[in-house]
């Protein structure tokens, strides 16, 4: 996987700015948050991801039993 260092953002960065985040998002597919220059978090816009990583990475957030809303 080749990361693309326009989509990398420090977390305070991300805290800080977050439509930041979603521009870059919204121009790249994704975003790489950093946390002591490491990745950390990846964003993605869901509209590009296919269906069936989709619905794997759902049943895998519903099998760990961690809540997806606040």
């Amino acid at each position: 996987m080749n990361i693309d260092t326009n989509t990398m953002l420090s977390i305070t960065d991300a805290n800080h700015n977050f439509s930041k985040v979603t521009k870059v998002v919204d121009k790249y597919g994704s975003a790489l948050i950093l946390k002591s220059n490491e990745p950390k978090y990846m964003i993605l816009d869901l509209a590009n991801v296919d269906e069936k990583a989709l619905e794997a990475i759902m049943k895998k957030i519903a099998k760990s039993g961690k809540k997806t809303d606040r």
